[in-house]
C-alpha cells in the first residue's frame, strides 16, 4: 500500500482545511490531473448536469397544467429551495474537497456506514444517467424522424453512438470532456433564450405580462404548490460538480462558486425563459398549450421561426449528449474515489498514466450505461425507462441530499463551532430537507400506473440490498467501521 498524498491547510492545529485524497492502493496509477479544470468548466459541469434545454422542453407542460399561468412563480419557489440546498453542500465542498462527493462527505460527517448508503443509491442517479438519458434521445431522435421526415432510424443505434462519443471523450481526459460540455451547454442555453427573447418579440394571445408572477393567478394554492414539487428536480445536477473536486483548480475557492454560479444562472434562465415561452403561446390560451399533443415548446418554434424550429431538436440533442458527459465524469470520480477508500475493488482506482483519467472507473461506466440502456430498453421501452429511473432516481437523491444536510449541521456543531451559522448550518438544511420529503411523498402518492409505478418498489429494493452489503463488509472487517471509510479524510 503506498501512502496516500493529501493537501491540508489548517486553520488551527485541530482543524483541517482541505482534504484531497484517499489511501491509494499499489499499482493504481496515482492521482487524477490536478488543477486541469478552471471555474467555467466547473460552472458548466453543473450547469449541463441540470440539462437546461431538456428542463424547459421536457416540463414546461407539465408545471403548467398544474400551476397555470403562474408556472414560473413555480420555478422561482422551487429554485429558492434549491439554493438553500446549495448552500448548504458548499458548506461541506468548501472544506471536505474529494472526487467522492457526497460519498466522502457523508462518510466523513456522518458515519463511514451511513456514507456507503449515501453512495449506494448515489448508483441510481449518475451510474443510470447516462444510459436513459442517451436511451430517451434515441427514443426523441427515432420518434421526431419518423413523424416529421418520415425516417426511421432505430433508438438504439442512435444509444451506441451516444455511448460510444461519451466514452471516448471521458477516457481521452477530463479537459476534453469539460471543453465538450462547455460548447454544448452554450449551444442549448443560447437556442432555449433566442426563442424566448422571439416570444417576448412577437407574443400571443394576452401580450406581454407579469401575470405569471403573480399568485392570484394561480388556478389553486394546491395547483401552485404540486408545480414547485415537480420544478424542484428540474433543477438537480448542481451538486455534481463536487466529485470534480481533485481536478479543479482552487477547489475550495472554485467549488461552491459553480455550484452556487450553476443554481443562480439556471434559475435565472428557468424564470426568463418559462415565463417567455407562455407569453410567446399566450397567456389567456394556456389550454391549448396543456392540451397539445405535440410539444408545445416546438409548435411555439414552428409557429415563429418556421423550419428553423429544427434548431429546438438539436438544443434537447445538445442537452442530453451533456448531461450525459457530466453524470459520466461525476460517476467515474466516484467510483474512482471509492475503489481508493476500498469501499469498491480497488482496481477502480487506477488511472490512465498519459491522461490522468480514471481508466477502470470509465470502462465500468460504460458497461453499466450499455447494460442498463439496452436491457431496459428493449424491456419497457426508452421512454418508460426515463420515467421509470426519474422517479427512483428522485427518491434516491432525496435520501443523498438530507444525509448531507445532516452532515452539514454535525460537522459545524462538532467539529468548526467557531463557524457554526444558524442559517447556513441549521434553518436552510431544515427547510430543503423538509421539501424534499414532500417532494417524495408527492412523488408516488397516488403511484403513477406500470411500470413506473415500479420505482419506490425499486429505490425501497436497492436501499435495502445496499444496507446487507454494508452489514456483510462490516462482518468481514470485525465491525470496524474505520477501514471502510474514506480513511484519508478522517
Amino acid at each position: 500500500m503506498k501512502p496516500s498524498v493529501s493537501t491540508l491547510t489548517a486553520n488551527s492545529t485541530k482543524q483541517k482545511e482541505l482534504v484531497i485524497s484517499e489511501p491509494v492502493p499499489d499499482g493504481a496509477g496515482g492521482e487524477l490531473r490536478s488543477g486541469a479544470l478552471k471555474l467555467p468548466s466547473i460552472l458548466m459541469q453543473g450547469i449541463t448536469h441540470i440539462a437546461p434545454a431538456v428542463g424547459i422542453v421536457l416540463t414546461i407542460q407539465l408545471i403548467s397544467s398544474l400551476a397555470g399561468v403562474t408556472a414560473p412563480l413555480a420555478y422561482l419557489i422551487a429554485f429558492a429551495i434549491v439554493l438553500t440546498l446549495g448552500i448548504s453542500l458548499t458548506q461541506l465542498a468548501k472544506h471536505l474537497a474529494s472526487a467522492g462527493g457526497y460519498y466522502t462527505y457523508v462518510s466523513r460527517t456522518v458515519s463511514p456506514g451511513a456514507g456507503f448508503i449515501t453512495a449506494w443509491l448515489y448508483f441510481l442517479y449518475d451510474p443510470t444517467a447516462a444510459a436513459i438519458n442517451l436511451a430517451f434521445m434515441g427514443f426523441f431522435f427515432e420518434s421526431t424522424m419518423k413523424a416529421e421526415y418520415g425516417i426511421f432510424f432505430p433508438w438504439w443505434c442512435f444509444f451506441l453512438l451516444g455511448v460510444l462519443l461519451i466514452t471516448l471523450l471521458v477516457h481521452f481526459g477530463v479537459e476534453i470532456s469539460a471543453g465538450t460540455m462547455v460548447l454544448l451547454g452554450i449551444a442549448e442555453i443560447a437556442i432555449v433564450v433566442g426563442l424566448s427573447v422571439t416570444g417576448l418579440l412577437r407574443p400571443g394571445d394576452g401580450g406581454v405580462n407579469l401575470s405569471s408572477y403573480n399568485p392570484a393567478n394561480a388556478p389553486s394554492a394546491n395547483g401552485l404548490y404540486l408545480g414547485v414539487v415537480f420544478s424542484i428536480f428540474a433543477f438537480s445536477g448542481f451538486e455534481s460538480v463536487a466529485p470534480l473536486a481533485e481536478e479543479s483548480e482552487d477547489p475550495r475557492r472554485n467549488l461552491p462558486r459553480g455550484i452556487i454560479g450553476s443554481i443562480l444562472s439556471m434559475g435565472a434562465f428557468y424564470l426568463f425563459c418559462s415565463w417567455a415561452i407562455l407569453v410567446g403561446w399566450g397567456t389567456q390560451d394556456l389550454d391549448s398549450l396543456i392540451k397539445s399533443v405535440e410539444n408545445p415548446t416546438f409548435r411555439l418554434g414552428k409557429a415563429l421561426w418556421g423550419s428553423g424550429w429544427i434548431l429546438l431538436f438539436v438544443a434537447v440533442v445538445n442537452s442530453i449528449l451533456a448531461v450525459s458527459i457530466a453524470s459520466t465524469n461525476a460517476a467515474t470520480r466516484v467510483f474512482f474515489a471509492m475503489g481508493r477508500a476500498g469501499s469498491l475493488p480497488r482496481a477502480l482506482a487506477r488511472v490512465h498514466s498519459r491522461y490522468r483519467t480514471p481508466t477502470n472507473a470509465v470502462w465500468l461506466q460504460t458497461f453499466l450505461t450499455l447494460g442498463i440502456g439496452l436491457g431496459l430498453g428493449f424491456w419497457i421501452g426508452p421512454d418508460q425507462e426515463f420515467y421509470l429511473m426519474g422517479v427512483a432516481v428522485t427518491l434516491g437523491l432525496i435520501f443523498i441530499y438530507s444525509a448531507g444536510n445532516v452532515g452539514v449541521y454535525l460537522y459545524y456543531r462538532s467539529e468548526r463551532e467557531d463557524e457554526f451559522n444558524p442559517w447556513f448550518h441549521l434553518i436552510f438544511p431544515l427547510l430543503s430537507t423538509g421539501a424534499l420529503i414532500w417532494v417524495g411523498y408527492k412523488s408516488v402518492v397516488p403511484l403513477p400506473p406500470p411500470p413506473v409505478g415500479y420505482a419506490p418498489i425499486l429505490a425501497g429494493a436497492w436501499f435495502l440490498v445496499g444496507v446487507v452489503v454494508w452489514i456483510l463488509k462490516r462482518t468481514r472487517f470485525n465491525g470496524s467501521e474505520g477501514q471502510l471509510g474514506p480513511q484519508g479524510e478522517r
